[in-house]
Order: structure tokens, then C-alpha cells, then sequence
């Protein structure tokens, strides 16, 4: 991203911090401001006057007086701007348009396995994009961001030995985005984006937290003091190919033994679930198997739904393995949220009652007395709105402020002067 001179610091220092305390909720009004950020109250107001031109705050209803005249209170307009967010697991794709609130506007799911390979995943995605904004044409398009299910180089947007996505390794997605929809892209991990969007919507005190991503395969996305931590090669939170085993005969996807994945990934129990029909431990399944050929994460997850004995097993016996792991990690990171998501596994209360038993019987007293360990809020959407969180929180940053402000829009601006060193 391109830096500022020295002078400049002050004034887009200021300019941004308004702007994202007025966003985030933190001060709504002129006082509010001065007193959150100690800036003077000439400063506030030439701020508030500049974001008000730009079409990012607006003068709402009058708030409450503290004894004088009633203080105007103050809007960010999240209706100034468009985010594309996508996110791609093993065998889904999630596409989203979003405002800059990152409420979602409109959402789509399709089923798209990612060992299709980069070209043809990204031109299916790039018409995904082109059918989201077909009715909002009056509205300019601010970035772009994608979540991929492996490790990613987060300053080039390039997957980085990422194990279960063949062809991707140093793939440039976010030069073929950017070529293709001149807006800024940013590329990041999925379990990165669930956990950015999980932080965001459960408010300051979700500011130390573990997101869990129980799909297909398994992930982490760490958040601390607010900020998503991604570890000096992209790799923090790979927890799914973890050795949790000393069992050669467990072959991961990834080419290892004995990781998580190979044996509490949605992908591992639909493996197993094949054994168990063929010895006959379930009619449930052995219907499935019989009517369709193959059998899925999806299908054990509606089998916990219905009591199938096999299933429940499999899926407490998962939970056991990752909640087993996750105790290491909560007396290791001592996060005060611990929140899964991201898979049919996860839903209802049968895995997050082992999980939550086992994390609070092998974690120290201390790291887990305030714990909180609960589902997903935002389920499907929380790494869309995560992504588009990303993308307007950079870009409300006060070196890309200073890149597209005297233009009036992120828009009018070169995407790689946003992008460029992220």
C-alpha cells in the first residue's frame, strides 16, 4: 500500500480515525469523537466535514443532551460503496455482495469442488461477481475479497502450499481479480475470514478468540486484540493438519499421518461411514449409500438429527479428538471466546457438548473460568462478512485514505496502490 509523507500523517490519521469510530459504533456524535480519540475539537470538526463530503458520514437525529443543547448525532453511510466477497471451501462456494457495514444484500451457494483448479473456479466466480452487481450499477464497486481453505502469502494474495488445493500453490488470484474488475482484492484464509466476521458481530469482547472450522476438513482462525493473526507465512490456525495421532496407517489428504483432519474431518467420518455400512453398523446410512452411491459430512450431520447410533458415535468422537486439542491451544492462547462453525458437524448441541466438556476438563482452571464456547452466530455468512470487514477496514485505513481521497472514491484509484504490501 502506498505510504504517506510525513506531513500527511496527521491530517489521514485523523480523518480515519472518525470515520471508524463512527463505523464501529464507538462515538456517534462530535464529543463523543473528541473524547474516544483526544483529537481537538477544530480537528473533529474539519474531519467530520471532510468524511460528510465524501459521502462516508451523514448528520442523523439529534442524540441525548448531557445538559446543553443536543449534540447531532452522526451515521457512517454504508450504502456509499459495494464488497464482492467470496469464500471457497473443499466443495462449496459462498458468493456475496455486501454494503460497507457488511450487512449482506444478496448471497449465493454453490456446490464447486476447489480441486477444479484456479482458472475454472475463478471464471465461475468472476460470473457469480458480474450477476451480483447486474442490479446495482448505480453503486460503485470498493474491493474484493476471497477466502480459500489453505494457507495464503496475505501481502501477494497467493496460496501458499496450500494441501488440499491442487494447482493453486502461487497462484496470483488476486492479479486475475483485479485485472478482471478494477477494484482492490484481498485474498486471505477461510477460517481467517469466519473468525473476522465472528470477532465483528460479537462486538469488543470477542477480541481474544479461536474460530474453529469444523467442515470438510478442519481450521482455525485466530483473533487478537481485534486483529486477525496469520503468523509469519500465512500458516497460523493450520490446526487440521496437526499430528494428533502416532498411527501411520491414518493417511491425511495433505500426504501426513495422523493429522486431525484424517480423523474428525467431515471428509474422514464420510470415509468411515462407508466402512460402517459395509459391517453393517447402520441402516441409516447404509439407505444412503444404497440410494446415492457415496455418502457425506452432511448426511452424518443429519444422521446425528435423527439419533442414528453410528453417527452420534462418530461425530462425539470427533468432537472429543478436536476439543482434545483445542484444551492445548486454549491454555497455550487463553482466548476469551472459543466458537465452531463453518459445517454441518457443528450444528445442533451433540458436538459442542463434548467439545465443551473435554476443553474445560483438560484446560487449566485459569484459561478456561471465563471461557466461552458456543456455535457460530452468523453460520453460513460469517466469512463473507468477514471478507468484506477486511476490505473496508483497509481501506478506511489511513494510508489508503490517503491514496483515494483526493479522488473521491476507491474506485478512481490504481487497485495495486491499495493492495501492494497489505
Amino acid at each position: 500500500m502506498t505510504r504517506r509523507t510525513p506531513t500527511a500523517v496527521d491530517h489521514y490519521d485523523a480523518l480515519s480515525a472518525v470515520v471508524r469510530m463512527v463505523r464501529s459504533g464507538r462515538a456517534r456524535t462530535r464529543p463523543e469523537l473528541g473524547a474516544a480519540s483526544l483529537l481537538g475539537r477544530t480537528v473533529i470538526s474539519q474531519r467530520v466535514e471532510q468524511a460528510i463530503e465524501l459521502g462516508l458520514l451523514e448528520d442523523a437525529e439529534t442524540g441525548p443532551s448531557s445538559g446543553g443543547r443536543a449534540p447531532r448525532q452522526l451515521r457512517f453511510n454504508a450504502g456509499r460503496g459495494l464488497v464482492l466477497s467470496a469464500v471457497l471451501g473443499a466443495a462449496a462456494l459462498d458468493v456475496a455482495v455486501t454494503d460497507l457495514d457488511a450487512r449482506v444484500l444478496e448471497h449465493r451457494h454453490l456446490e464447486w469442488p476447489i480441486a477444479r483448479g484456479p482458472e475454472e473456479t475463478l471464471t465461475a466466480l468472476d460470473a457469480e461477481f458480474t450477476g451480483l452487481l447486474e442490479t446495482r450499477r448505480d453503486t460503485p464497486l470498493w474491493a474484493i475479497t476471497l477466502g480459500v481453505p489453505g494457507p495464503v502469502e496475505f501481502s501477494t494474495g497467493r496460496p501458499s502450499q496450500p494441501p488440499i488445493m491442487p494447482g493453486w500453490d502461487g497462484f496470483d488470484i488476486r492479479g486475475r481479480l483485479q485485472g478482471r474488475h478494477r477494484a482492490p482484492v484481498w485474498v486471505d484464509n477461510d477460517a481467517n475470514l469466519l473468525a473476522l466476521g465472528e470477532a465483528r458481530a460479537s462486538g469488543a469482547g470477542a477480541d481474544e478468540m479461536i474460530f474453529v472450522k469444523v467442515g470438510t476438513g478442519i481450521g482455525a482462525g485466530l483473533v487478537s486484540e481485534g486483529r486477525v493473526h496469520r503468523g509469519s507465512k500465512g500458516a497460523a490456525g493450520d490446526i487440521g493438519h496437526a499430528r494428533v495421532l502416532e498411527d501411520n496407517s491414518v493417511m491425511c489428504r495433505c500426504g501426513r499421518t495422523g493429522c486431525l483432519e484424517a480423523l474428525a474431518g467431515g471428509w474422514a467420518l464420510a470415509r468411515d461411514a462407508v466402512t460402517a455400512v459395509h459391517e453393517g453398523r447402520s441402516r441409516y446410512l447404509a439407505e444412503i449409500h444404497g440410494a446415492h452411491g457415496e455418502i457425506t459430512p452432511a448426511d452424518i450431520g443429519r444422521g446425528v438429527t435423527v439419533g442414528d447410533a453410528w453417527c452420534l458415535t462418530a461425530v462425539a468422537r470427533a468432537a472429543e479428538r478436536v476439543g482434545s486439542l483445542m484444551a492445548t491451544l486454549v491454555n497455550f492462547y487463553n482466548p476469551a471466546h472459543l466458537v465452531f462453525g463453518g459445517g454441518v458437524l457443528t450444528v445442533g448441541d451433540a458436538f459442542l457438548r463434548v467439545v465443551d466438556h473435554t476443553v474445560r476438563s483438560r484446560s487449566l482452571p485459569l484459561a478456561a473460568t471465563d471461557l466461552v464456547i458456543r456455535g457460530s452466530a452468523l453460520g453460513d455468512l460469517g466469512g463473507v462478512a468477514g471478507g468484506a470487514h477486511l476490505a473496508v477496514e483497509a481501506l478506511l485505513s489511513a494510508d489508503a485514505m490517503a491514496a483515494w481521497t483526493p479522488l473521491g472514491s476507491p474506485s478512481a484509484v490504481d487497485p495495486d496502490r491499495l493492495t501492494a504490501g497489505a
